[in-house]
């Protein structure tokens, strides 16, 4: 193996703790029909039997410390490579299908114009899973395969075409042409040093292929939390996220940075608030540490190493596309609440069978023949179903009786409302009002929550408290009535009966305009009897025997008691 000169290939491998993986990279680098000239490998301080097992395979492996990152770990390596023309880069954690080195040379040599090549990646241990056939950046930092998620490879996207980066398990790039890039950015020490790279080059007049007819199998040890190293920590999220953002603010052409920053800025705390919303509080906090952690002076000295020259607006993702992925997250959130709504009447259905089998036995015969005439017209049902109409004629007789606040609204208690939420924002924000002499007074608990619906939509204030006190009353009786019914159920296994149901829901309902809050425009009056049961419903949850249950009852009280 110790070819040098032209159509030379050195194989690179760098490996940290990857014993688990070696015997089966060994052996696929070992059964290539076109063996690479040499095999140089790496190991950054692994505690593992890995650096022998290389060693025994290829014989010595140059070692660095523990905190070595992939770019200079690679560095490293090409000080051993001699002059091949080629490098191809290996993870511990990938293995090459018997032809990949030869079916790479085969495109590079059908298209001379290439100078970074990379195959088609499929799951390992799985070994049919697609996870990536090239790969590109959209405008928000999400790394784009093109892929459906768990896609399974049946030749689908085996066309070799150009894209924007491959990924650096599998990636044979000309020798020379690495070298003038300046190699990986040691920026980005473990992720997205791929893309950045194919950006570069793309930027630089350069093409990169994708050849899927090599294989690759990856088992990205890394980004799952597989392996844990000096430089992932436990904050994988974060790692990600921090190099998607400075792979964008480093390459972005200079008239769209400013655009581009404000956008990832406010992209950042959208995501940082979803990750609230589905109770994942450490990606929230990853996704902040992310943003702060990128200096200015970093980005501007990245920039100036890069040349902005080639157009690679035609290789990146469709401006479109962050978008439809947020209709997907919104239609996964809706089913993910059905199927856990499905799952706790599940729960109850069983523990009222245990309680009382022959009621539930016949409860249960009722539910099935609903099920079999679903198709009987949705209409009749409706009109069948007392307590279903005159809930219905409640909620309309409430948003007839309250027609008064379409439009400002203003009287009693309710000043008028400000042109927009920029003013109720401040208010919120500001420790000193300048009322009469001036009050450090803080502003009502309420403020913010009525700043976030304006916000919603569109920064009309009046639209704000409009919708407040036209929703009071439907928003009251869904919460009372579903607070009820779990009372019921607490109660009896049978429940309550649908009339007190009914009774109780359309009462506390009222509460709002019968205690006159409503026309005397008491705005946190409104708005806590409208809470109220929601948030006694969410507590509900402190009593399951199960922990993790209890936490999600933690987070949705927390919200609704701040309001």
């Amino acid at each position: 193996m110790s070819g040098a000169g032209q159509g030379a290939v050195a194989a690179l491998v760098v490996s940290h703790d990857g014993a688990r993986w070696l015997p089966v990279v060994i052996d696929g680098l070992r059964a290539q029909t076109r063996a690479p000239d040499r095999v140089v490998c790496v190991d950054t301080g692994s505690r593992d039997e890995g650096p022998d097992l290389l060693e025994a395979a290829f014989g010595a492996v140059r070692s660095a410390p523990a905190g070595t990152s992939y770019p200079e770990a690679v560095r490293l390596g090409l000080e051993e490579v001699g002059d091949a023309e080629w490098l191809w880069l290996l993870h511990d954690d990938s293995t090459p299908a018997p032809d990949a080195l030869a079916q790479l040379l085969a495109a590079a040599e059908a298209h001379p114009e290439a100078d970074l090549l990379g195959p088609k990646l499929r799951e390992w241990p799985s070994l049919r899973r697609l996870l990536e056939v090239g790969v590109t950046i959209s405008g928000t930092g999400r790394r784009e395969t093109g892929l459906e998620r768990g896609e399974y490879d049946q030749g689908q996207h085996d066309d070799v075409r150009r894209v924007l980066a491959v990924n650096s398990a599998g990636m044979l790039v000309r020798r020379e042409v690495f070298e003038a890039l300046g190699g990986f950015d040691d920026h980005l020490p473990v992720f997205g040093n791929d893309l950045d790279l194919g950006w570069r080059a793309a930027a630089a007049g350069h093409t990169t292929l994708v050849v899927p007819q090599a294989v690759v199998f990856h088992a990205e040890a890394a980004h799952r939390g597989v392996r844990r190293t000096p430089l992932t920590g436990r904050h994988t999220h974060f790692q990600e996220r921090r190099a998607a953002l400075f792979t964008l603010l480093a390459n972005s052409p200079t008239r769209a940075l400013p655009f581009q920053a404000v956008r990832l800025t406010l992209g950042t705390v959208l995501r940082a608030l979803g990750f609230l919303l589905v109770r994942s509080p450490g990606e929230a906090l990853d996704e902040l540490a992310a943003l702060v952690s990128l200096r200015p002076r970093t980005i501007l000295r990245a920039r100036r190493r890069r040349q902005d020259g080639a157009d690679v607006r035609p290789l990146l993702a469709p401006w479109w596309l962050p978008y439809r992925h947020g209709l997907d997250v919104v239609g996964g959130v809706v089913a993910a609440a059905g199927n856990q709504a499905a799952d706790v009447a599940e729960r109850r259905r069983i523990a009222a069978a245990e309680r009382d089998p022959e009621s539930f036995a016949a409860r249960r015969t009722v539910e099935e023949d609903d099920v079999l005439e679903a198709d009987s017209g949705w209409v009749a049902r409706f009109l069948s179903n007392p307590v279903a109409v005159v809930l219905a004629l409640v909620v309309l007789v409430s948003v007839v009786g309250a027609r008064a606040a379409f439009g400002p609204v203003t009287g009693g208690a309710l000043s008028p409302a400000p042109e927009g939420v920029g003013d109720w924002w401040r208010l919120h924000l500001e420790s000193w009002h300048p009322l009469g002499a001036g009050t450090a007074v803080p502003a009502p608990p309420y403020l913010l929550p009525m700043a976030l619906l304006g916000t919603l939509l569109g920064g009309s204030a009046t639209a704000a408290v409009s919708a407040l006190l036209l929703l009071a009353v439907p928003v009251s009786l869904w919460g009372a009535w579903r607070l009820l019914r779990l009372i019921g159920r607490l109660v009896s296994p049978r429940g309550l009966p649908r009339w007190l149901l009914l009774w109780g829901a359309v009462v506390y309902a009222l509460v709002p305009a019968t205690s006159g809050a409503w026309g005397q425009g008491r705005l946190g009056v409104v708005a806590a009897v409208a809470v109220l049961p929601w948030l006694a419903h969410a507590a509900v949850g402190f009593a399951d025997p199960e922990p993790d249950r209890r936490w999600r009852a933690a987070w949705r009280s927390e919200p609704s008691r701040s309001r």
